[in-house]
């Protein structure tokens, strides 16, 4: 394990070392929690974040590799994102045999709503900023859901005290269940905090009105943290549980997000 872990600092040394973009402030991206920001990527640069997910929910566990999200800002008001299709598998327990397979891709919008620095809003106001997204039904035959699922998220942001901030999302979207349709609602919160210059962290909460046609609402609660290898290199932890039946119900997962 030492070794393995001596070959990864080795590895990541030198991109420590790297400015790609040439811009001064540090990255800023939308992982790992669920609550997406109302910032935008700077114009003219590119973004990407990737992660691995591990979930355990009952018998069954799955992971997905990939959860790749490339996001370029066309001007300071909106930045267009492309959501790559990530490898799942899972292993449904009891025996089942494993499904495996890329996911559905995702094309959406971030629409900065309003101006991003406090000082240029009323007291209290937020930072806001609307998503748009549907997934694209091209994912392996087992996992995808055959057809287009809209969603729309209205994004907040509060700046705090001490290094605090607090971001919320509110949305909904047309999901498929099979051959059958529903609308879902979700909500979310997550406070950000900043450690020192390096590192950082959240705590967060978020609810869905129901996750399939037949079910009922679900809660989840998760903690990361972040630490910046340079202004344009982040790689960040997180760990979450459902809060819900089936138990166990939990996951974790770790990423990694890079501008150019």
């Amino acid at each position: 394990m030492r070794i393995r872990l001596f070959a990864v600092a080795l590895l990541a040394a030198p991109l420590a070392a790297q400015d790609f973009s040439g811009l001064k402030e540090p990255i800023n991206p939308d992982r790992p929690d669920f609550t997406n920001g109302p910032s935008l990527v700077t114009p003219g640069h590119l973004q990407i974040e990737t992660g691995y997910t591990y979930t355990r929910m009952g018998e069954e566990s799955s992971q997905t590799l990939g959860e790749i999200l490339l996001r370029y800002a066309f001007d300071d008001r909106w930045e267009g994102r492309l959501g790559l299709n990530s490898y799942q598998w899972i292993d449904p327990g009891m025996g089942e045999r494993r499904i495996s397979g890329f996911q559905d891709p995702f094309v959406e919008v971030k629409i900065r709503l309003n101006d991003a620095e406090a000082e240029h809003r009323p007291q209290g106001v937020p930072a806001m900023g609307l998503l748009l997204n549907t997934t694209i039904p091209v994912g392996a035959r087992a996992l995808t859901a055959d057809v287009w699922q809209p969603r729309a998220a209205l994004a907040l942001h509060w700046d705090l005290p001490a290094n605090w901030s607090l971001e919320s999302n509110v949305g909904g979207a047309r999901l498929a269940d099979g051959d059958r349709r529903f609308d879902q609602l979700f909500a979310s919160a997550s406070a950000g905090f900043q450690l020192n210059e390096k590192v950082g962290g959240f705590l967060e909460g978020y609810a869905f009105s129901k996750e399939s046609a037949d079910g009922s609402a679900t809660h989840y609660a998760d903690v990361g943290l972040s630490y910046l290898l340079s202004n344009d290199l982040q790689l960040d932890i997180r760990v979450g549980v459902g809060l819900d039946k089936p138990h166990p119900n939990w996951f974790t997962g770790l990423g990694a997000s890079v501008r150019f």
